[in-house]
């Protein structure tokens, strides 16, 4: 009898430098690896999807070769695009209906699959919420700073002078970086500092919910990078270099591995239970009285820079886990059904 072949499909693009380096590590394992991206939905390839027939189907056949849905091992949402639609229609509100139509069929597709996921995609999306996170991580026992979302400029000034001038901004969402003009370097916006002098600015606040906190003091950064059980994590140098308030300035600095207490350890793998995840990347501030304060995660977050900076294998897990050879931590029906 023919053993059939594992498949594993990344959503993703061959070109990724994270899923190219992970497909390696599959291959040598003799999994076979496809790939595809939401672009691709409607617009290079067509849909066959049925339920109650006997035999459920869930295919989408494109030149590249046909997707059986329903054959693979395990889905890694990596980089996965959006759904788009390239056909123009005389009325606006039908290319808006069509392309609606064809994200909430992509949807219902991959909700009705089984396999192992990293993450859902649902649960990428819900994620993706600042402050869902930061309730999430004060409820499994992690530390958090001090937060206020207002649109008040009196309410931002009387959390300055509560937290003696000692506040930093950051956006509530990473896609709002994407609005910001692409000249500028970098496009986006880093965590920033709330100085005195921008006070005189505060009523540009009205005009949309800000995240404002109290400033952690740092005697590092931690980045953890959970797959999966199993915790990778470094120590980010970052009071030595240009990036105090936001590491990600600033990469020349030192970073080592670390091993954080077990403690730690246990309530990020609660946190990464309760949003549903098999994949998470974790930032902390290490205090100078070593305290451990969570500040956010990126459910997509990247790693190889830590690969290359440390001996540290990520890669090398994620393909264990997606080729069932690591357990995941979140069962398939829980990332299908916990949000």
């Amino acid at each position: 009898m023919i053993e059939s072949v594992k498949k594993v499909l990344i959503l993703s693009s061959p070109d990724d430098a994270h899923a190219d380096s992970v497909t390696k590590h599959l291959r040598q394992m003799k999994l076979h690896v496809d790939f595809f991206r939401f672009e691709e939905f409607t617009r290079q390839c067509s849909i066959s999807f049925s339920l109650g027939m006997g035999v459920n189907v869930c295919l989408l056949e494109r030149e590249a070769g046909n997707l059986d849905l329903n054959s693979y091992l395990s889905i890694w949402h990596r980089r996965p695009g959006q759904v788009s639609c390239d056909t123009k229609f005389p009325e606006r509100w039908i290319d808006t209906m069509v392309q609606q139509e064809a994200r909430n069929g992509l949807d219902g597709m991959l909700r009705s699959l089984s396999c192992t996921w990293m993450n859902f995609p649902l649960n990428d999306a819900a994620c993706a919420q600042k402050l869902w996170q930061l309730q999430i991580a004060e409820q499994v026992g992690l530390s958090i700073p001090e937060t206020i979302v207002t649109n008040k400029p009196e309410i931002v000034r009387q959390f300055f002078d509560e937290c003696d001038g000692e506040v930093i901004y950051k956006l509530l969402g990473e896609g709002s970086n994407f609005s910001i003009p692409a000249n500028e370097t970098p496009r986006g916006v880093s965590t920033l500092p709330l100085r005195k002098e921008d006070l005189s600015f505060l009523n540009q606040v009205v005009h949309a919910p800000h995240l404002f906190q109290k400033c952690i003091k740092k005697a590092f950064d931690l980045r953890v990078t959970i797959v999966g059980h199993k915790l990778f994590c470094i120590r980010i140098d970052s009071q030595s270099g240009e990036g105090k308030t936001d590491w990600r300035n600033d990469y020349s600095v030192a970073m080592e591995a670390f091993e954080l207490p077990g403690e730690i350890q246990t309530k990020c793998l609660n946190l990464m239970r309760r949003l549903g995840l098999n994949y998470g990347a974790l930032d902390f501030i290490l205090t100078p009285d070593d305290q451990y304060v969570f500040l956010e995660i990126n459910c997509a977050g990247q790693y190889l820079w830590i690969e290359q900076r440390t001996s540290l294998q990520i890669s090398k897990e994620i393909a264990n886990l997606l080729a069932g050879a690591a357990d995941s931590l979140v069962a398939s029906i829980t990332a299908a059904t916990q949000i």
